[in-house]
């Protein structure tokens, strides 16, 4: 995946919105449209179902009584916070605080389990941390060994048995960087018209 880099688009949309009134927000629509096709595409790979029965937000649980009961989940439960294939389109302009190059246009899987989900097995298994870093713990500070369970190899080793990991970089595939090029030329239109009327 090749990088496209477009400088100074901040003040092009100021440009635009001095121009006439809804060119600023064309440019964004136009823009976003390139992405819909991608994240359609993303949105139809994700699983509908939790992968693995654990990761179910009405997964049935045995209470201390003996009755079976839905458990509501937490933040990794399938689809509990946001609804596992939704995926969102941003437009953004401004300068990110963390890197010299900001994404203009992205698309993010806005559920944490299916983001998880995702990623599993991409990284090593390793624990490259021993301590946990210090936290507050009774009016003092304390840290403790990290857990060397084997519960995280287990769930990749599980995800990846059932084909149920690394869903969303597959649908994109070489579509990124046609959508860069089409964002760009797209930018170029916009910014002839703020040229020409400069001019």
């Amino acid at each position: 995946m090749t990088q496209t880099v477009i400088y100074d688009v901040k003040s092009l949309l100021r440009d635009l919105d001095g121009l006439a009134p809804g060119l600023r927000k064309q440019l964004v629509k136009d823009s976003k449209d390139i992405a819909k096709p991608i994240a359609s595409n993303i949105k139809s790979h994700i699983p509908a179902t939790a992968p693995l029965s654990g990761m179910n937000s009405t997964y049935p649980i045995r209470t201390s009584r003996g009755h079976l009961t839905g458990n509501p989940g937490g933040r990794l439960a399938w689809g509990a916070v946001k609804p596992a294939n939704q995926v969102q389109i941003k437009f953004r302009s401004g300068r990110s605080r963390y890197t010299a190059i900001t994404s203009l246009l992205s698309i993010w899987i806005t559920s944490p389990a299916t983001a998880m989900a995702d990623v599993a097995g991409k990284g090593g298994l390793n624990k490259s941390v021993k301590l946990t870093r210090r936290y507050a713990y009774k009016n003092d500070t304390r840290r403790h060994r990290v857990n060397g369970g084997n519960g995280g190899a287990d769930f990749v080793r599980n995800l990846k048995s059932r084909g149920a990991n690394d869903f969303v970089y597959p649908a994109v595939g070489d579509s990124i960087d046609d959508a860069q090029q089409e964002v760009k030329l797209i930018i170029d239109r916009y910014a002839r018209m703020v040229n020409r009327k400069l001019n």
